[in-house]
């Protein structure tokens, strides 16, 4: 019995499944929490390019856009790029000032993010904001 005991004690078989049984974890939470980063970073992007489309749109000269007009902008770019437009927000300010005077556009949609909203609680939800400030034309 004690040699089939030191046999079994010395043996190395299965040391390999029960390694990557214990990194799994870590390596399934980094390699997702990238790929959240990165979506989150590509949805960024596409806000600063909306909203940069919008201030655009708002500041053309004789250009005629109110509010709505430059929300609806931001919206359609916002679609067009793959980022849902639920729960847009977008201020102007400085609309109709004059030529030479700046134009504020912030747009904020809100952000969950997909995995690691359940590991990390203090990320669970927040929002992405983007300001773009035009002179006006």
């Amino acid at each position: 019995m004690s040699q089939k005991l030191r046999k079994i004690t010395k043996s190395e078989r299965g040391s390999a499944a029960v390694e990557f049984a214990l990194l799994l974890p870590i390596i399934a939470t980094l390699t997702f929490g990238m790929i959240d980063f990165g979506r989150m970073l590509w949805f960024q992007e596409i806000l600063v390019n909306a909203t940069r489309t919008g201030a655009r749109q708002g500041t053309l000269f004789n250009s005629g856009n109110g509010q709505g007009q430059i929300q609806g902008f931001v919206a359609q770019s916002l679609t067009n790029g793959g980022v849902p437009a639920a729960g847009l927000n977008v201020t102007v300010n400085g609309l109709g000032t004059g030529q030479g005077n700046p134009l504020t556009v912030t747009s904020t949609i809100p952000w969950n993010y997909m995995v690691i909203d359940g590991l990390i609680p203090a990320l669970s939800t927040s929002q992405l904001q983007a300001t773009v400030v035009m002179m006006n034309e």
